[in-house]
């Protein structure tokens, strides 16, 4: 049995990475792992909590995710402007899980807020979605 959190990851970064309008804010820089002196603005995997969401028929779960905007420079403008963008990518994506169905992905909040003493910004999307497993 596939793990319904890994290809829900992989359904996303594969999402994130081929919309036109993100590309142009952050030319391809969405990550799982940063590397080191990764260019500015980018996109990375934030926490990920997967919690039982069975019934008496059918087997599911619950994730509660994290998407992170980073970015420098250009500030607080360039991350509201990036979750603008994923925001609306995801409400209208049907992501597709092998082995599972995605049947629900809500944003549950945003965040915006400068980071540390220099000049960094961060960006939050909350997401809950709820997947049910095709192989049961």
């Amino acid at each position: 049995m596939k793990s319904a959190g890994l290809e829900l990851q992989k359904a996303l970064l594969a999402c994130l990475k081929i919309d036109g309008a993100l590309e142009r804010l952050i030319a391809g820089r969405v990550y799982d792992r940063v590397p080191l002196k990764a260019e500015f603005p980018y996109v990375t995997l934030g926490s990920s909590n997967i919690y039982d969401w069975s019934t008496a028929t059918e087997r599911g779960s619950e994730h509660l995710f994290t998407l992170n905007i980073w970015n420098r420079a250009s500030g607080r403008k360039t991350v509201f402007e990036i979750m603008n963008v994923i925001e609306h990518l995801l409400e209208r994506s049907q992501l597709v899980l092998s082995g599972h169905r995605l049947t629900n992905l809500n944003l549950q909040y945003s965040q915006a807020r400068a980071e540390d003493a220099q000049d960094g910004y961060l960006g939050v999307l909350r997401y809950r979605a709820v997947t049910e497993d095709l192989s049961a």
